[in-house]
């Protein structure tokens, strides 16, 4: 459904996980970006008012993340 939820790339920026929507998209291009383990391929995914979230994107950088 249109506007539920909210854009990877927002989240990304939003964790402060990268500096902007464009290098979001690009570290999920490059397979870079997991949520609770698994790899994120789609660059327009929404994810789920009121979840709760574990997003890592390459190695070291790991965020959890309430929407809400």
């Amino acid at each position: 459904v249109e506007g539920e939820g909210m854009g990877i790339a927002n989240v990304l920026r939003m964790a402060g996980l990268v500096a902007s929507n464009g290098e979001g998209f690009r570290q999920i291009e490059g397979g870079g970006v997991r949520i609770d383990g698994e790899k994120v391929s789609d660059k327009g995914l929404q994810l789920a008012k009121g979840s709760t979230l574990v997003v890592q994107v390459g190695k070291r950088k790991f965020a959890k993340v309430t929407l809400a």
